[in-house]
């Protein structure tokens, strides 16, 4: 038999454009079947066999030779052609990823010799229209990424941030908890709080083992009318299987303390002698491993994984807002407590993550079971998602510990009706518990210093379990590949969950005297005794259990109009049925009902509408335009795109207005000239100035109301001030439009460039606005609009604040891209994205109000969102040289985040807190929003890898990586915060319209500063990822 080695073009591997998705977790393989004339060959016998399971696919060319094999699942495939009066032609090597549609053109010659053609990728796709790319086992093994979270290689994607809020990932532009997570073409998201299973927890640990994932896809915009639930993109995740063959793996890696390098705000600390300073590298272990063979033959496989996490991550108590000050007998107890709280802090990021499954090959069919497991615990580390500060001024009484236990099966058969029609049924089941811990049991105060006393959020126990069931049926007729199919969920959640446990104290300025002052208690001088203290607690028995839907149908086509030009398009339609509101609590609900708000007309809390019109229409196209060659590729796409609200968003209209309430805290801010908090408590029976601040007082619901009462002069009422969290009536789930075009040229040698544009306008996005307000007068002497919370709408209660879905958001973006492979020596790829992001309110589901600066007045809100993000690269590049040694790595640089200019104080009277109203540049003109630019981050990763090969089956593997390997300090100012005083620029102009000078502390102007006078960071900034770090492993693959 004479071997033949060829080209073919096949779409495949890193970094691949593809209308999202083929076929779910599975792929196509398609192609035209010509003679030596390129003339069609109908009636011709296609065999697909899988070479690590031996199951097999046959279909037969149409009457213009095409040919279709869909639902097939990932791996390697060897594709055999047989013909009438031609030679059997064997394709080898044929690659399919996860929704790939692979285009092969088949040209078989004359005679009966077999002909063998090994098939190498195509830098080019000419089968699917949008932009997607897919990350190979290989990339995943090699590529030195700090973090065995499968997640973590989405950086490496176009268009893709991690929210600097959640630490989701959002794509182009879009909020995190609005995307769309898979594994296996199972729903993998948290259904309460949004973003990936396993909460917060998921961005710091693996929830499924690395050694499990065969590799994953993430489309940026476009996907096919199969998916929703997400205004940006896509992940899916593919888990690995067994084969004939017994394959695994074992592996060990370690991040010791002693290679590593400090974070670079260490030094300011040090500088400080009175304050002790501990150990603050991080020590990393990683261990574990994966198998997978047959039980039977070509028939029935089996594959399973488990791995480690152990961290011990030491961090440091530090104010630095403190440095400089010299007490005063007024301030003296104040400083003295926060000096008592600096010193060392140990976290730790434990977990373990372990997966089975089990798949079987039958007549006509394919069914597979997988379950997976993790179970993460953290000490001293609850997060909301963004990385915690290693300088963090949050005082351990002020933390906890938090655990996370996810369980996930999935069963799935795929049945081949016939050569052209194939039908997909999929039933996934996940669960999670979260509980966390609070440190202390007293109040929480939080100000300009810092926070100390139980974060106001905990202790909770929160659980939600999702079921889903989806079917898609595939029907191949003749240039048409259609496909028809549902999608069901049934989502459930239950929380013991309340703010404000054991009171919260706030502060409506960043003045640090008057803080510090209100703080001590002195001779003539009260604790809490300021117009400028703010107080919650919560009144609720803090349950909360209810449940939703979620129902999908879609339809789809696939229509090849000729072997250039191909078109796509489909239309979705979801459902969503919202939990039920429960209004016992008649007073409260009455009086809303009865009350028409200045700012947004009325509210019925007992009304819930369901989102049933969510209709999404999608079209996309490809085109060839040299007609015979692929080199050349046009995409482009178009299309309406739903996302999904976390059921975090309904929790208010659940329990706030029931008896008992759930989480309902009240509210009591003084403002000048009324009853301070001191006053409140001494009425209520509790004198302040009689407990020490690591000791605050307690106050039971009937105390703090009765409080209240006295020192205001309003009747008792068990629910006074009390701060209420609804569902506007009127509430939508997230919608954008989306549209793209893209090339793609092979310039030849293994080279191929591309550009995409992508677009993506995204209105009904939720915001949190506090209803009961009265409408606001416009101050002469500044310019800005002012709101007397006395003249309420409802002045026996504090805020009634509304989730809308009054928000939008505006995406535009282009990537340039390239790549260069060299056979099996040398990959490299690079993309850069230049985009604009535009947005009046960023929140990712913040439970708490509020984003803006002016309720009464949205116009001002919109411009830079806070994921505009001007400029992104990212590359890699692997090189296998000779005597076993690897060497491989990748870059990440990004421009800088917006900064938006605080007032750092209450100036409008909302009631709403500091940290949302920005300053004025003169009278009657503020500061736009997100006016200022944040520094930029860059890092590169390296990693060496040497094997030793035993056996031609035993191969050992050491590896040394190095992460930040050029040590970037990579500090930026922030994040945003009660206690960032680095974006607060001040007033900017005072009440009575004269220009106020921009904040300053003992060191100097605080704003957007970056080093103190001295030379040394300021640590109330914060470094985007690590320092400098290193990571030595062993692998031990049979």
């Amino acid at each position: 038999m004479n071997k033949l080695v060829g080209l073919l073009l096949l779409a495949i591997a890193s970094a691949v454009p593809g209308f999202a998705q083929a076929d779910a977790n599975k792929g196509q393989i398609a192609g035209t079947v010509y003679d030596q004339r390129q003339g069609s060959v109908p009636n011709a016998k296609i065999t697909i066999r899988n070479t690590a399971t031996g199951a097999t696919r046959d279909v037969t060319t149409g009457m213009e030779g095409e040919f279709r094999a869909v639902l097939l699942d990932p791996g390697t495939y060897d594709v055999s052609v047989n013909a009438p009066g031609f030679a059997p032609t064997q394709l080898q090597g044929v690659v399919v990823s996860v929704g790939s549609a692979i285009n092969l053109p088949v040209t078989l010659q004359v005679g009966s010799t077999a002909v063998t053609v090994e098939v190498t990728e195509a830098l080019t796709s000419v089968d699917l229209p949008a932009p997607t790319t897919i990350i190979s086992s290989q990339a995943i093994e090699n590529l030195p990424i700090n973090g065995r979270r499968f997640t973590d290689f989405a950086a490496l994607t176009p268009t893709v941030q991690i929210d600097p809020q959640r630490g989701s990932i959002s794509f182009a532009g879009q909020r995190g908890v609005n995307g769309n997570v898979m594994v296996d073409g199972a729903d993998y998201n948290n259904p309460f709080f949004g973003g990936t299973r396993g909460g917060e927890r998921s961005n710091f640990v693996p929830t499924i083992p690395q050694t499990a994932v065969q590799e994953f896809q993430a489309i940026t915009t476009g996907y096919a009318a199969e998916y929703g639930r997400s205004t940006g993109g896509l992940l899916n995740a593919i888990s690995k299987s067994g084969g004939n063959a017994v394959h695994g793996e074992a592996f060990y890696q370690i991040r010791p303390q002693e290679t590593a390098v400090e974070n670079p705000f260490i030094a300011t600390i040090r500088s400080n002698p009175s304050v002790t300073v501990g150990e603050t590298r991080e020590r990393l272990q990683q261990f574990g491993g994966g198998a997978g063979g047959p039980v039977k033959k070509d028939k029935v496989f089996w594959f399973a994984a488990a791995e480690r996490q152990i961290s011990k991550v030491p961090r440091q108590v530090f104010f630095q807002s403190l440095v400089g000050v010299v007490p005063t007998p007024q301030t003296q107890e104040a400083i003295s407590y926060y000096q008592s709280l600096q010193g060392p802090l140990e976290s730790t990021n434990d977990a373990t993550a372990a997966l089975g499954r089990l798949d079987s090959q039958m007549k006509g069919g394919h069914l597979s079971a997988r379950f997976n497991f993790s179970d993460a615990s953290a000490n001293n580390a609850i997060t909301t998602g963004a990385p915690l500060a290693v300088i963090d001024t949050r005082a351990l009484n002020g933390t906890g510990s938090e655990k996370d236990r996810t369980y996930t099966g999935v069963a799935q058969y795929t049945a081949i009706l016939s050569p052209s029609i194939a039908n997909d049924l999929r039933f996934s089941g996940t669960h999670e518990d979260r509980p966390r811990t609070s440190n202390s049991a007293v109040p929480n105060v939080s100000n300009v210093v810092g926070n100390f006393g139980a974060r106001n959020f905990l202790p909770t126990v929160q659980d939600d379990t999702r079921y889903q069931i989806n079917d898609g049926l595939s029907v191949i007729r003749n240039t048409h590949t259609m496909k028809f199919g549902a999608d069901y969920s049934y989502l459930t959640t239950f929380q013991f969950f309340g703010f404000n446990q054991f009171g919260s104290i706030s502060f409506a300025t960043t003045n640090l005297a008057t803080v510090l002052k209100a703080m001590s208690v002195a001779p003539g001088q009260n604790r809490f005794d300021d117009p400028n203290v703010q107080y919650r607690l919560n009144i609720g028995n803090l349950l909360a259990d209810y449940h939703m839907h979620q129902i999908a149908f879609f339809a789809q086509d696939q229509w090849r109009i000729n072997p250039q030009f191909q078109v796509n398009y489909g239309v979705r339609w979801e459902g969503q049925i919202n939990p039920e509101a429960n209004t016992s609590n008649t007073a409260v609900t009455q009086a809303i009902q009865a009350t028409t708000f200045p700012l947004n007309n009325k509210f019925d809390p007992s009304k819930l509408q369901n989102n049933l019109k969510q209709w999404m229409p999608r079209f996309g196209f490809t085109y060839t335009p040299f007609k015979g060659s692929a080199k050349t590729v046009v995409r482009g796409h178009a299309g309406l795109f739903y996302a999904a609200t976390p059921m975090l968003v309904y929790g208010g209209t659940t329990n706030n207005f029931r008896l008992p309430p759930g989480d309902l805290s009240l509210f009591y801010a003084a403002g000048a000239g009324q009853p301070t908090l001191y006053q409140v408590f001494q009425a209520a029976g509790v004198d302040l100035n009689k407990s020490t601040l690591g000791n605050l007082p307690v106050l039971t619901p009937d105390q703090a109301t009765k409080g209240i009462a006295a020192v205001t002069g309003a009747a008792p009422n068990p629910f006074l001030q009390a701060s209420f969290t609804g569902t506007a009536n009127d509430f939508e789930n997230p919608r954008a439009f989306q549209a793209g075009v893209g090339m793609d040229q092979e310039l030849g040698h293994g080279w191929v460039v591309g550009a995409q544009f992508n677009y993506v306008n995204t209105v009904h996005l939720e915001r949190n606005r506090d209803y009961n307000l009265p409408q606001p007068a416009l101050r002469a002497s500044d310019g800005r609009y002012v709101f007397v919370r006395a003249n309420r709408p409802l002045p026996q209660y504090g805020q009634i604040t509304l989730r809308e879905s009054s928000a939008r958001s505006m995406y535009r973006g282009a990537t340039f891209s390239t790549r260069y492979i060299a056979g099996k020596r040398i990959q490299l790829g690079a993309q850069y994205t230049v985009a604009q992001a535009y947005s009046d309110d960023d929140n990712e589901r913040t439970a708490t109000c509020c984003n803006y600066d002016d309720p009464a007045h949205f116009k001002p809100e919109y411009g830079y969102s806070n994921l505009d993000i001007r400029n992104q690269f990212a590359g890699y590049a692997v090189y296998n040289m000779p005597w076993g040694l690897h060497l491989s790595g990748n870059v990440n640089a990004s421009g800088g985040q917006p900064i938006d200019a605080l007032a750092g104080a209450d100036v409008n009277g909302t009631g709403s807190g500091s940290s949302n109203q920005r300053a004025f540049q003169s009278v009657g003109k503020e500061f736009p929003r997100n006016y200022f630019r944040n520094r930029g981050f860059k890092t590169v990763n390296l990693r060496v890898l040497k094997d030793f090969k035993f056996h031609e089956r035993y191969t050992l593997q050491l590896s040394a990586e190095m992460f930040n390997l050029f040590n970037f300090k990579n500090v930026i100012i922030g994040p945003a915060g009660v206690n960032n005083v680095n974006t607060i620029w001040g007033l900017g102009v005072d009440a009575s319209g004269n220009p106020t000078p921009a904040r300053t502390d003992a060191n100097g102007p605080t704003f957007m500063r970056v080093k103190l006078p001295n030379g040394l960071y300021d640590t109330n900034n914060f470094q985007l990822g690590t320092p400098f770090q290193s990571q030595f492993g062993v692998r031990f693959l049979f």
